[in-house]
């Protein structure tokens, strides 16, 4: 995986891909860079997106375009084939409607991420670039000037297609002396996080808006998405692009491998800086009382402190964390039930408030993902925290609350559902992508207003209890 130039990995789409689950629990997420858009922005202003067939560039790379088009970086996506032999259609005119139709899709979803971006449809067969990289290179070399970014398939994503593309990306990219960074797509689908060439990957953390623009493009594809074939009287082949893909592509990140050798290093974001701001943002508005958001005498809050109370599967811990404890009501709840509670806030401010209302908890001032105590615990409480995150430190918080459960431990989240602004995430992205990283909630409580879900390897109340039967003999 290391070496571009080696032989390229061979896969079949229809065998059983690596798991969401698996690729969320990577360790080495917690050490990924993250994409400076800022900078990104500063350093190139166009980008140029390659995709072997329609739908790459929407499966790969499709909310980091929405973000940059909303930025004011013009757009353009270079498509090289039609796609057409992407179902087993073995007449001419059944691959030439299929042909059509996905050109129809690419211009709509490219439309849906980035309204102002061109469409350009190259007329290579599909399954056969191989033997047209060089003149893939030079047509790829037109739409490209000193100030581009060229986006392109991995040079090793499996599919013979994506990785000759990539190979005539690079080609184009010495030719105009441009920068070449590549986007994986059926990577995901074969390879495992041990295989995976972390090293030269950096990922990519767009907006929740241009997030659900990628959403919506994907809808587009419907080809790709549902069983389609042109001729009635024949059984439907399956979809190309399963239930397993569309997770994949519906992550709340992206990702580019920056290969050395390849453009100079792609530019990554600061950590550090990031905390220190969020920390000054809170302590800001702790400063003005210890009620910032309003909690005192609001019939939502006790609702959610009461919901969150009634939904814990014990009638008490050993040993809990609550991480974002904010001013401190939720901790004060959780005190009544937990023998030893630690809590932590990035802001100062609002760990002095929740140490003044819950002076039996141990609290102290702390950052997720970093801070995050080892353990163990019997509970771990995420509430009202997941959409201040970035995707990526959202996604290492659940790993490291995780790993700090003790057996049988209990993980509970509780978001507001309803739109957020000026932060990295909302309430149902923030879920989503506890679901793909945890798997399915034990326990699921949902309302207009927000969503409680827990996690546990426990037995449930009833069987706790021995009431598992609830016939006449129990």
């Amino acid at each position: 995986m290391s070496d571009p130039s080696s032989a390229p990995p061979t896969f079949d789409r229809r065998d059983p891909p690596t798991s969401e689950v698996l690729w969320c629990a990577a360790p080495q997420w917690e050490d990924t860079p993250v994409l400076s858009l800022d900078d990104l922005g500063a350093r190139w202003g166009r980008i140029v997106i390659a995709s072997a067939h329609p739908d790459d560039e929407t499966l790969g790379t499709g909310a980091l375009a929405a973000e940059l088009a909303d930025r004011g970086l013009p757009v353009t996506v270079v498509v090289a084939t039609a796609g057409e032999k992407s179902h087993d259609i073995a007449d001419e005119r059944g691959r030439s409607r299929l042909a059509d139709r996905r050109r129809r899709e690419v211009v709509r979803a490219v439309a849906t991420l980035a309204p102002q971006a061109t469409v350009v449809q190259l007329t290579y067969p599909d399954t056969d670039l191989e033997s047209s990289v060089e003149a893939v290179s030079a047509d790829l070399a037109a739409h490209l000037d000193a100030h581009t970014l060229l986006l392109a398939p991995w040079l090793r994503d499996g599919h013979a297609d994506h990785d000759a593309l990539g190979r005539a990306a690079v080609a184009a990219g010495v030719r105009a002396e441009v920068a070449v960074a590549f986007y994986p797509v059926w990577l995901w689908h074969w390879s495992t996080p041990a295989e995976l060439d972390w090293h030269h990957l950096v990922a990519v953390e767009p907006s929740p808006v241009a997030l659900r623009r990628k959403r919506a493009a994907l809808e587009c594809f419907s080809s790709q998405t549902t069983a389609w074939d042109p001729d009635p009287g024949r059984d439907d082949p399956a979809a190309v692009l399963d239930v397993q893909a569309m997770a994949r592509a519906r992550r709340p990140m992206e990702a580019l491998f920056d290969p050395d050798g390849v453009l100079p290093r792609l530019p990554a974001s600061s950590r550090e800086h990031r905390n220190r701001h969020r920390a000054a943002v809170f302590d800001d508005m702790y400063r003005v009382g210890a009620d910032a958001w309003a909690t005192q005498g609001s019939f939502y809050e006790r609702r959610r402190r009461d919901l969150v109370m009634a939904l814990l599967g014990r009638p008490s811990y050993p040993r809990a964390l609550e991480v974002g404890c904010a001013n401190g009501y939720l901790t004060s709840a959780l005190c009544e039930r937990v023998g030893h509670l630690s809590a932590l806030d990035v802001s100062g401010t609002a760990v002095a408030h929740a140490r003044a209302l819950a002076p039996a908890a141990h609290i102290r001032v702390g950052a997720a993902p970093g801070d995050l105590p080892r353990g163990p615990f019997e509970l771990v409480v995420l509430s009202e925290i997941g959409y201040f995150l970035t995707p990526l430190e959202w996604l290492v918080t659940l790993q490291r609350a995780r790993a700090c459960l003790a057996p049988e431990g209990e993980l509970v989240l509780c978001h507001w559902q309803r739109p957020t602004v000026d932060i990295p995430l909302d309430g149902p992205l923030v879920h989503e992508h506890a679901h793909h990283a945890l798997g399915e909630p034990d326990t699921r409580y949902a309302d207009a207003d927000l969503s409680i879900e827990t996690w546990t390897g426990a037995p449930s109340v009833a069987q706790r209890e021995g009431r598992e039967s609830s016939g006449a003999d129990a």
